[in-house]
């Protein structure tokens, strides 16, 4: 597989070029660019499956480039790099499709990580393409490639953008656009049946882009004898709401449940490892393969309070426990619920419940 690589420093440009083995991960540089405008004129000359890049950047940035690509090429992976922790960034990224966002200074081990993932991620969603996308005949592609200029391929885009938010209301609206369009343009019966095996192909896409599974729809199905067997414009309209409303009631259902799952897990880690002086939103956004940004946004969306809060919190419950010990010492207590400064428990302690833990256990207790 081939990678690019995108940074507007020199010295992280050259170092990430020349100082990381992709030999042993099977990757061939194939260039470097110090912005998004000279990386974009790259990718549309080479084959490549990995970009690798800086935010900030002069000229075109890189979520611009992530933007671009992904136009060009759907299943294409993007790595983003930032030196700003700013959830601002990984939100738009996440919106674009970005695979994962590394916050710089990088770490060696974890961007090996997240190249492996990607590269894995990369083989997945071209072989399901294969084993999904019907094939069309030479026939079909010479019709296609006549009828291509006519195609509305900006609302193609925005309704692959609704779809994966799970947005029905605005993906039905941009269908309907799109119908408008092919009506106003006089378009046969046969050129809209062509046209919903290419929808067929935007929901798969956007599923693989969002890591779902689009033989939960298409598995069992031949979606182009369905379509053959519709004899009217207006029974082709209802079978294309019909499924643009059954996939994108899917991702809403599957998106809300990964993201409580991913708050659960956060939340069981905490449970487990409370007492470790370590213990951060970004070690366990590390164990669950997300950024700490969105899994900051997932905790107070799902939790209604931050992560941060919460642990305290929680710390705060479990000291209370221990305090019921009088043969525990409070700078004890504080070590066990992970702070090893028995003056700042002491503070955050009182934040909470209003006593000193010395009060609480005189009074309270």
């Amino acid at each position: 597989m081939k990678i690019l690589i995108v940074d507007d420093e020199p010295i992280v440009r050259e170092g990430l070029k020349n100082n990381i083995n992709w030999d042993e991960m099977n990757l061939e540089v194939v260039g470097s660019a110090s912005d998004g405008r000279n990386a974009l004129e790259i990718f549309t000359k080479s084959s490549i499956d990995i970009v690798l890049t800086d935010i900030r950047m002069p000229f075109m940035d890189g979520l611009e480039l992530t933007r671009k690509v992904k136009e060009i090429d759907p299943l294409i992976i993007v790595i983003l790099l930032s030196a700003y922790d700013d959830f601002k960034y990984a939100q738009q990224a996440i919106k674009l499709g970005a695979f994962d966002y590394i916050l710089k200074p990088i770490d060696v081990d974890v961007l090996k990580q997240t190249v492996k993932r990607a590269i894995f991620k990369r083989k997945e969603l071209l072989n399901k393409e294969k084993e999904i996308l019907p094939s069309l005949n030479e026939e079909d592609l010479k019709f296609f490639k006549a009828e291509y200029s006519k195609y509305p391929l900006k609302l193609e885009e925005e309704l692959s953008k609704a779809i994966k938010r799970g947005d029905k209301d605005s993906a039905l609206n941009i269908f309907n656009n799109i119908w408008n369009e092919f009506q106003d343009k006089g378009y046969t019966e046969d050129f809209i049946k062509r046209w919903g095996l290419e929808l067929v192909a935007i929901i798969t896409r956007s599923l693989i882009e969002i890591g779902e599974n689009a033989d939960i729809l298409f598995k069992e199905t031949d979606p182009w004898r369905q379509i053959s067997d519709l004899s009217t414009k207006e029974k082709l309209r209802e079978w294309m709401e019909n499924i643009i409303e059954v996939v994108c009631e899917y991702v809403s259902i599957t998106k809300n449940s990964k993201n409580r799952k991913l708050v659960e897990m956060a939340i069981k880690l905490i449970q487990e490892n409370y007492s470790d002086l370590n213990i951060s939103l970004n070690s366990i956004a590390e164990k669950l393969y997300i950024t700490p940004n969105y899994l900051s946004a997932l905790f107070k969306g799902e939790m209604g309070v931050t992560f941060s809060d919460y642990l305290t919190a929680y710390r705060i419950e479990k000291a209370k426990e221990l305090l019921k010990d009088v043969k525990i010492k409070i700078y004890e207590v504080a070590e066990a619920v992970g702070y090893t400064d028995q003056h700042y428990f002491s503070k955050v302690f009182k934040n909470i419940t209003g006593f000193t833990p010395k009060e609480y256990r005189e009074k309270v207790l």
